[in-house]
Formats: structure tokens, sequence, C-alpha cells
């Protein structure tokens, strides 16, 4: 018993000189430092979307988009050429239309026409007028090491997802989106879960899959995909 007590205090008096020296030397807190990190981790995501259209005048690339619905046996495919100019936003042209035209006018027009509009509007939208960001963890994806942060919209947008991002540890592009509109992105769609892949090219990460799972009542069960190929960037000067 004199041998424990013994052994107890010379361990409580370890723990009060520990406390002391934190205490002397200002050691922040877990919660400071675990909200330094988030910081970091959200200005370095920001300034990675923001920097990839400064470094380029304009970039080209092909959007195909693919439907299967497990109602009426709906199908439809569509490709388009994208034009993103720097200063002029995003302007696009249809190559070539298959399949249902219901999907094609309700489903593919109305994506494209958003997707314009969304650059027409201020072009980025992971900004901190946006959304509210918090890390949550680290996480491997495809081989890379990233940060995982949840995203919450500050309003009923549906440009705007509810999710996780995957953000590269290295150079803070983003690498991988999980999530749903915070809003309806149409009477067809609804709020899909969308899941999104990025691809580095040119030094940047850049759109490469899109697919949302749709389940409603008028399409069923159904998914969009969208692949983004054939990228062409003209540096800016």
């Amino acid at each position: 018993m004199v041998g424990g007590t013994s052994l107890g205090i010379r361990y409580s008096k370890v723990a009060i000189l520990a406390l002391s020296v934190s205490l002397v030397h200002g050691a922040p807190p877990d919660g400071e430092e675990a909200s330094a990190d988030q910081r970091r981790v959200i200005d370095g995501m920001i300034r990675a979307q923001a920097a990839r259209f400064e470094q380029f005048e304009s970039y080209t690339r092909l959007q195909h988009y693919s439907v299967t619905t497990d109602r009426f046996g709906l199908k439809a495919d569509m490709v388009a050429r994208i034009h993103r100019d720097r200063l002029k936003g995003k302007t696009y042209e249809v190559l070539r239309r298959s399949g249902s035209p219901v999907i094609q006018s309700h489903v593919f027009d109305a994506l494209l026409e958003a997707e314009v509009a969304t650059n027409q509007q201020g072009g980025e939208l992971l900004t901190l007028e946006n959304y509210s960001f918090r890390l949550i963890g680290r996480e491997a994806f495809a081989g890379r090491s990233c940060y995982l942060l949840a995203s919450e919209p500050k309003r009923k947008d549906k440009r705007l997802l509810k999710g996780r991002i995957w953000v590269d540890a290295e150079d803070f592009g983003i690498v991988h989106i999980e999530g749903r509109p915070s809003d309806s992105l149409s009477f067809w769609v609804g709020r899909p879960m969308i899941v999104q892949d990025f691809t580095k090219q040119s030094g940047f990460w850049w759109a490469s899959m899109r697919r949302s799972y749709i389940d409603n009542v008028f399409l069923g069960k159904s998914d969009l995909t969208v692949e983004y190929t054939d990228y062409q960037f003209e540096p800016r000067r």
C-alpha cells in the first residue's frame, strides 16, 4: 500500500509539472489546433479552385451525357462541346443526340443551360459566401491522401451540394465529391445523389466523371452519367 501511494504521488507530480509547462509555453488546446487545420484546408481548397482559372485564358472539353431508366425503357445520349473563357464564361455546342426526346429536353438541355448560367453568375461556387465547411478527418481516395470536408450550403440552391469533399493533402485540389443539391434540380430530376470524380491535368484537378442517381415517380430509378474528356487548354497570356 505504501509503495502504491508513493507511486501515485510521483505520477501526480509529473502530471502537475506537465500542465505547468503547457501553461507557461502557451500550448494551444486540441480544439484550437483543429480549428487552425480546418482554416488551412478550407483556404487552400478555395485558392486552388480559383487558381485553375487564373492560369488559363480558356479551355475546351467534351461532355458525354447518358441516361438509362427502369421505367418505360427510356434511354438517351448527348455529346456537347463546352468552351470556357476566363472573362466571358461558358458557351456550348451540341454535337450529337440520340434516344428519348423527353430526356433530351427536360434533363440534358436543362443541365447544359444551368451550367452556363452558373458560370455567368459568378463562376466558382466553392466559396465561404455559399458554404459552411467543416474538417471531419483524413481519408485516402484513389491512392491519394486526402482531407475530408463536410459541406453545408448556406441557402437553398440547386447548384450547391450538401455532402462531403475529398481534398488532396498535397496541393488542396478537389479529388472527389459526394452529396445532394440543397434544392431540386428540376421537376424531372429532383434532388439526386451526385458523385463526382476529378483528374489532374496541366497541373490542376478537373472534372472527369459525374454520376447522378435518380429515383422519382417520373423517371423511376435512373442513372445519369456525364463524362468529361478531351480537355484543351489555352494558357493565359
